[in-house]
């Protein structure tokens, strides 16, 4: 297979974007498994395939993956991406990422502090000055966090713009007073997901325990109060532990908490579209 015009990680053995597919179909939809060389029955790839999965998701994936290794975290790593596409299935698109396989066990409920560590340095990666919210390459439309109630915007924003204007929208319906800037915070890589099997671990010959981060359906690029959401809305008990460990490296800010109080509300409406701005439709 060619290289990627991504700046993906090129493997030479990774098969055909053809055979990943039917590789894939065979077993169903199970959302990830190996490809494994015949000859060998080494591991060449993880592929991680789905409806919700798509090529900016791989390509924040690798950036953070590559942005761990220069901050020098040998310790925290997330895997390479080989290869990333979509192929239709029966008229629905379904993407496919092929990538590092690492060794290990996945990360359990006596693992707090390993997936903290991790978590601790996500949040630590300023975006790239070019980069919009959401995943790389993925616009506004890919966003996803925790400050909605099926962490999925109910909107079509065509813009950075658009979200920040319905941000102000909501507001609006909050008996309060804001008088703040969501859209002047910078921007920062924000893990919405504190999921124990997100994580694994791995012991090297060295001694050293490594922690790589797995998945990155829900980790974006977002301002910087929406990390602090993020750590405020953890549902489950492993997440609630996790984010109890967290050492936030910034001034905790009032953007957040009204934030947090506009998250609350959206809940009464579920997935119905609300405080859409002009010229925006719901999603």
């Amino acid at each position: 297979m060619s290289s990627s015009p991504y700046g993906f990680l090129y493997n030479p053995s990774l098969p055909s974007e053809e055979t990943i597919v039917a590789h894939c179909l065979n077993l169903g939809f199970v959302c990830g498994t190996t490809i494994v060389d015949p000859s060998t029955t080494s591991v060449i790839a993880w592929i991680k395939y789905g409806r919700d999965v798509t090529v900016a998701e791989a390509r924040t994936q690798d950036w953070t993956a590559k942005a761990l290794r220069d901050t020098g975290a040998s310790d925290i790593r997330a895997p390479r991406v080989f290869h990333a596409f979509t192929a239709d299935y029966h008229g629905w698109p379904v993407g496919y990422i092929a990538m590092e396989y690492i060794e290990g066990t996945d990360c359990g409920s006596k693992d707090v502090e390993l997936v903290a560590k991790a978590v601790q340095a996500l949040i630590g990666l300023q975006a790239p000055p070019t980069a919009t919210l959401g995943h790389i390459g993925g616009g506004t439309r890919s966003i996803v966090h925790s400050f909605f109630p099926e962490w999925l915007p109910n909107a079509n924003y065509r813009s950075d713009q658009d979200f920040y204007a319905h941000i102000r929208n909501i507001f609006k319906m909050l008996p309060i007073d804001f008088h703040g800037d969501i859209s002047s915070h910078d921007r920062f890589l924000c893990p919405s997901d504190f999921n124990s099997g997100n994580f694994r671990k791995r012991t090297m010959e060295d001694g050293r325990l490594v922690v790589a981060v797995l998945d990155f359906g829900a980790t974006c690029f977002m301002p910087l109060p929406f990390i602090e959401v993020a750590l405020k809305k953890p549902w489950d008990r492993f997440s609630q532990l996790v984010v109890r460990k967290i050492i936030y490296p910034h001034p905790w800010s009032d953007d957040a908490r009204f934030l947090l109080c506009a998250s609350g509300l959206l809940v009464q409406y579920g997935f119905k579209p609300v405080a859409l701005p002009s010229g925006v439709s719901p999603r």
